[in-house]
């Protein structure tokens, strides 16, 4: 998009592992988009402030959390709304990417969203595209990057009129889910990704996350992230330095176990260890 007015701050960059998507970070002020169209598919996750959108004739004040999903070559203009400042998180993606990622994921190949409109409140949906754009950003734990994506494309699919039911039917799985349950326990430092772990047993990377979460009740990252949580917190309560810890049970680094051990627990390594000494 080409700016008319201020930008306080823009980051854009390529995401190879992401559709091939340039992805945006931005933060404005007073901007405004002209009626416009991309070459590309359009995803964003508004992170702060207000804007006013129009896509095709449809117009909505966007505030933090929502999804805009705005189809190739459809023109769409934006205002800052509010007290003028707003924030988001855009990924822009090319039809034949799209198209090449859903033969990947194991659905039927499109190379539209052709949503009935182009904005979505779907706090799932928003966290989705907000992680799998962040994660890029700070080229973090590409298995959780790869699940966010699949999460936000088939439910994005989901939500095309009359094609929710063209998902392939997924049976209940048990015995490859005790697999995969095993195989991510067993191996604590595992790097895959979604589309790898599939390919270890022979699933499409839709069937490996649909039949994981309809038996174990969580994804198969998640359940990656509490296995390692498991066998850190004894560590934690003999008094083992928390950085050996984390290097230990598969986490990248300590500001990468730090955050997770929060996210699940609700407070620190150093708090949780600090109970036990």
């Amino acid at each position: 998009m080409k700016a008319t007015s201020a930008i306080r701050s823009v980051k854009v960059w390529r995401a190879p592992d992401v559709m091939d998507a340039v992805m945006l970070k931005g933060q404005f002020v007073g901007h405004r988009y002209p009626p416009h169209a991309h070459d590309t598919h359009c995803l964003a996750v508004i992170t702060g402030g207000a804007l006013a959108v129009e896509v095709g004739g449809q117009r909505r004040l966007c505030r933090r959390g929502d999804v805009i999903v705005i189809d190739a070559d459809v023109v769409h203009s934006g205002a800052a709304a509010g007290d003028g400042k707003w924030k988001m998180r855009v990924e822009h993606v090319q039809p034949g990417e799209l198209a090449a990622y859903c033969d990947r994921l194991g659905i039927a190949r499109r190379e539209r969203f052709e949503l009935a409109s182009p904005f979505v409140l779907d706090a799932e949906l928003s966290r989705h595209l907000y992680g799998v754009n962040w994660c890029s950003e700070t080229d973090d734990d590409p298995f959780k990057r790869s699940e966010a994506l699949a999460c936000a494309i088939v439910g994005l699919y989901a939500r095309r009129p009359g094609r929710s039911a063209h998902l392939p039917p997924v049976r209940n799985e048990p015995a490859l889910v005790r697999a995969v349950r095993r195989r991510l326990s067993d191996d604590l430092h595992a790097r895959v990704t979604l589309s790898t772990l599939a390919s270890e047993f022979g699933v499409t990377p839709f069937v490996l996350l649909r039949a994981f979460v309809r038996e174990a009740g969580l994804s198969p990252h998640a359940f990656q992230q509490q296995e390692r949580l498991r066998a850190a917190m004894p560590m934690l309560r003999d008094g083992r330095p928390i950085a050996e810890v984390g290097a230990r049970t598969g986490f990248a680094d300590q500001s990468h176990f730090t955050r997770v051990f929060k996210q699940l627990t609700g407070v620190t390594p150093k708090v949780y260890q600090s109970a036990f000494l």
